[in-house]
């Protein structure tokens, strides 16, 4: 009897595996299968046969087989019951049940599909390695992306990432800097792998250095925090530039709502608020100065940039102390598995970067530098007064990467930059800035990561007079000592940011010293200041519904005016020419507190998805300013220095409130975005009339705070793909001014009514557009226009006594300079990619100011009324340049 039960065991086992071998060629679906579940029934024939379907669960869920009348062979079946998609056989026992399109689009799955080993449960896990085809070396950084899901990951020191994703069929991209990119479908089996390892070849043509993160592409619709501007590296680089200068600075200003007073400008305004109130971040370090001479060129490397971030609200919590907006600049860390080398060669600078592994896998540094030639270009101008001129500038900034362990990453980085000026064999403007900042890292596990940063930053500015009767040195500086740490914390759908920050400044507003002891310079040294300030926040992201979602901040600070000061009374009754007079004097002992200040800064956003490509958004941001910058110019020049809060200037105070509309089409081509804002500063900062800010001891008297008024629309259209691409923004603003003092106090400015601030431009347009001329060249072209700064005018003179003529001014910035407009071009040329070439190149050919326009820079009047104006880029400035690595 065991005998025989033994022959009946192994003849139906033999019978089994025989159907199981035979695979689909065995599989018929007939009418006994009506019905059933459709997921049912395939999950049987798995089983049955020993093959696998891989199909994504949402799509099938709910089906129902019905009207089989015949016997079908299973791929027949289901290419007619399910007329959307396609059944492709892969191997003898895997079949995959995908989208048409898809299936159009890839053409040979099998070539371009990963079956991934299913696990129980919804939840699926795509992992695998990402690595250099050629050094065959992981590469570290690299973004995994899942368009449908909206969701992705980076690529860990070693290479790996890991995806948790529900079970069904996606699309994947696999992107890293200089790689060409990598497109897979990936589905779940039974008979999968459990991780794939994906290659990547190297690319001449240079891919978009994006932020890598796991963002979806149409953030400008998905995200919830409102005035969010990103610009990749390679997007900055397909603007026209100056004489061949890659700028960051310049491309935000072709941005809604960023604008700047002109040509010769070493900064930029953000929703009608001035230079001073941007904080500016490299590296968590503090960059006061983000120009090179003047404003003609931006003091950033491009090369060393992975990316920018501008907040044109107070932005999240964990950003402080500036009333108007945080621009965020993020270097990128060194190549940790081989060695390249990078640079560009134009007419008046030239730049290098050279990066590589210190320690395989483990360690990077990233050095760049860059250097200017431009006194050739000076002296070249027909102009006697710059015959005897001269410019120069040169920057070095340089990285350090390393993973301790899984868990661990640190980052040093450390920038320094310096420019002189002297105009026509006068007097030599100099400033420089000196940062360091370090950064650790730490992963508790995959939800709650935290960051410790300590940054020092450092900037002073001098003028040398070297003159035979009476040379000297004006010098003025800030220096900052920063600490912060933070953690990030994820849940779901929500996400938790919180911490603390300290702060540390000591500003010195001035000090002038005689080279020689003639007796014609009288030294003088304005006191400085000390402040210090701390801070406590936390920020978080909630996912309120489907549609509707909420992101809250808070932050408190605390500043402290500190000794060694000395601090004058002030009586405002009896005034010495314009200034109050001096009736007493305290001194302060170092570590004394002078003032004490705080401020609740609240910032909100709302955002609502009105369908799956369009949304809404509210917000309100408040943030308090402790330090000032004082200017007596329309732009920063090396004699301005900052200023603490103190006994007579209270703390800066901006309130914005923003509501915006935002909308893509035609699978985010198109992102069309418009939006309001309306902003109140309080205790903005403005000089009475003849004012003396330089070297002043009681610099305070002469100052006076009032309200700042900003509103505006901001409209972008952008087209981010295709061969025609850029975008268009049009911003209509007003930034008005208004000071009213109480009786007895200082003069008021314009009688106590609104006036336009320096930088009111109602009206600003930017169109940048790319043409993709080939596979490898692009024709790119930028309009600019933007109405004329407000000027204060002669409108009337006359005569007394001696006085042959005396002007009456208008009111405060009643008239306007010419209105502003410039086109600029440039073609770029790339190499002809090919695979394992380690050189590339890239010409670039650009002309700035097409058509000559003399757009004016400022109107100076004479003694006499007489109007001249200054014209800086008057003329047509042909360029090229060319670009390389290897």
């Amino acid at each position: 009897m065991k005998r025989v039960f033994l022959m009946f065991f192994l003849f139906q086992s033999i019978l089994f595996s025989n159907a199981r071998a035979q695979g689909f060629k065995g599989i018929y679906i007939d009418q006994s299968q009506n019905g059933k579940p459709l997921i049912d029934l395939l999950a049987e024939l798995e089983f049955t046969h020993n093959v696998s379907f891989i199909f994504n669960e949402q799509v099938l869920d709910g089906l129902t087989v019905f009207g089989v009348g015949r016997k079908y062979k299973v791929a027949d079946f289901l290419n007619a019951f399910l007329p959307m998609h396609k059944a492709v056989k892969l191997s003898n026992s895997e079949m995959i049940i995908i989208d048409t399109k898809l299936w159009e689009k890839y053409g040979n799955i099998s070539a371009n599909y990963y079956t991934i080993h299913s696990t129980q449960g919804s939840k699926q896990v795509i992992k695998g390695e990402v690595i250099d085809a050629n050094s065959l070396e992981p590469i570290i950084g690299g973004e995994i992306y899942i368009s449908a899901l909206k969701t992705g990951s980076i690529t860990d020191t070693n290479g790996y990432f890991e995806i948790s994703v529900p079970k069904g069929i996606y699309e994947i991209e696999i992107r890293y800097t200089g790689f060409e990119t990598e497109t897979k479908l990936i589905g779940f089996g039974s008979q999968g792998n459990e991780s794939m390892d994906i290659y990547l070849y190297e690319s001449s043509t240079q891919l978009e250095n994006i932020t890598i993160t796991a963002e979806s592409r149409d953030m400008n619709v998905s995200s919830i925090v409102t005035g969010v501007e990103k610009l990749g590296i390679e997007t900055i680089k397909s603007l026209p530039t100056f004489m061949g200068e890659i700028d960051p600075i310049r491309s935000l200003t072709t941005l809604p709502g960023v604008s700047t007073v002109g040509e010769l400008s070493a900064g930029f305004n953000v929703r009608g608020g001035e230079t001073g109130q941007n904080l500016i971040l490299q590296d968590n370090a503090v960059i006061y100065n983000p120009t090179h001479l003047f404003g003609f060129f931006s003091a950033f490397n491009p090369d060393m940039i992975q990316d920018v971030e501008l907040f044109k609200g107070g932005g999240p919590a964990k950003y402080g102390g500036r009333a108007s907006s945080v621009l965020d600049i993020k270097l990128r860390n060194g190549e940790t598995g081989k060695h390249t080398i990078s640079g560009g060669v134009g007419l008046v600078s030239s730049r290098l970067a050279i990066e590589g592994p210190l320690k395989k896998n483990k360690t990077s540094y990233l050095i760049g530098g860059r250097v200017s030639y431009t006194n050739w270009l000076i002296n070249s101008l027909n102009n006697i007064q710059l015959k005897n001129s001269s410019a120069n500038f040169y920057d070095l900034t340089a990285k350090i990467f390393h993973q301790a362990n899984s868990n661990n990453f640190i980052t040093a980085t450390g920038y320094y930059s310096f420019d002189d000026f002297n105009l026509g064999g006068d007097s030599t403007f100099s400033w420089a800035t000196t940062n360091i900042s370090l950064a650790w890292d730490h992963k508790f596990n995959e939800n709650t990561v935290s960051e410790l940063t300590l940054s020092s930053s450092n900037y002073y500015s001098k003028v040398l007079n070297d003159e035979e009767i009476g040379p000297f040195l004006y010098r003025n500086s800030i220096n900052n000592l920063n600490l912060k740490y933070s953690i990030n914390l994820n849940k779901g759908d929500n996400s938790y940011n919180f911490g603390i920050e300290g702060n540390s400044s000591r500003l010195d507003p001035g000090e002038l010293v005689p080279i020689i002891d003639d007796g014609v310079v009288i030294p003088k040294n304005i006191q400085k200041q000390n402040g210090v300030d701390f801070a406590i926040f936390g920020q978080g992201d909630f996912k309120l519904s489907e549609k509707l979602a909420l992101s809250a901040g808070i932050r408190y600070s605390m500043f402290f005016r500190m000794g060694e000061d000395v601090i004058y009374s002030f009586d405002y009754d009896n005034l010495d020419g314009r200034y109050p007079s001096i009736i007493d004097t305290t001194h302060y002992s170092s570590g004394e507190i002078i003032s004490k200040f705080n401020g609740f800064d609240p910032r909100i956003s709302l955002r609502y998805l009105v369908s799956d490509n369009s949304s809404i958004k509210v917000s309100y941001y408040r943030a308090t300013q402790y330090l000032h910058l004082i200017s007596y110019t329309t732009s920063p020049t090396p004699q301005d220095y900052w200023i603490a809060s103190g006994p007579y200037i209270n703390p800066e105070i901006g309130n914005q409130f923003s509501l915006g509309y935002f909308k893509n089409l035609k699978n985010n081509m198109f992102e069309i975005s418009l939006e309001g804002f309306y902003k109140i500063t309080n205790n903005t900062i403005d000089y009475i009339e003849g004012a003396d800010i330089t070297l002043n001891e009681s610099l305070e008297a002469g100052l006076d705070q009032g309200e700042g008024l900003a509103y505006g629309v901001e409209l972008q259209v952008k087209k981010n793909t295709g061969k025609i691409f850029g975008w268009v923004s049009y911003t209509y603003s007003r930034s008005l001014r208004r000071f009213e003092l109480p009786e007895g106090s200082l003069p008021l400015i314009n009688n106590g009514d609104y006036y336009p601030s320096i930088h009111d431009q109602p009206n600003n347009l930017s169109l940048v557009l790319n043409y993709k001329t080939g596979k490898r060249s692009t024709l790119s072209t930028n309009f600019s226009y933007s109405t004329g700064r407000p000027i204060t005018i002669p409108i009337s003179k006359f005569s007394y006594g001696p006085f042959l003529s005396t002007l009456n001014y208008s009111e405060r910035n009643e008239f306007r300079i010419p209105d502003y407009h410039r086109l600029d071009i440039s073609w770029s040329i790339k190499d002809r990619p090919v695979k394992n070439k380690r050189f590339s190149g890239e010409w670039i050919l650009s002309v700035y100011n097409v058509y000559g326009r003399k757009n004016a820079y400022a109107i100076y009047f004479n003694k006499y009324g007489t109007a001249k104006k200054l014209s800086i880029l008057g003329s047509v400035f042909p360029s090229v340049s060319y670009n390389f690595k290897f």
